[in-house]
């Protein structure tokens, strides 16, 4: 049962586009999402911690967010499990599949 409500949300959310909710003011699924992911794939590339703390730093201005708001996001998240666990599913997607949008334009 728990597995037809787990699909039950994540067809519900395609379908509703997920993209359109802000999860906190600012933060929209979708931002919460590419920013994660940007951050995950910063996380897992070689480099030292200045350079990964740099382009942290950059990714989340060309974003528009802030750590704090991400915090804020994942609090709210904590909140919502069903979200949460549509969110973090579509940020290990594009973490793995999206092209890198960390590189310096």
């Amino acid at each position: 049962m728990h597995r037809l409500t787990h699909w039950t949300v994540l067809l519900a959310c395609a379908i509703t586009g997920c993209t359109k909710h802000e999860i906190v003011s600012g933060v929209s699924d979708s931002a919460f999402v590419a920013a994660m992911a940007d951050l995950r794939r910063i996380q897992n590339a070689p480099g030292d911690s200045a350079s990964q703390a740099a382009t942290r730093q950059r990714v989340l201005q060309q974003r528009g967010l802030t750590e704090a708001q991400l915090e804020r996001a994942a609090e709210a998240l904590a909140k919502e499990p069903a979200r949460a666990t549509a969110l973090f599913e579509a940020i290990e997607r594009r973490a793995v599949n999206a092209k890198d949008s960390t590189a310096t334009r």
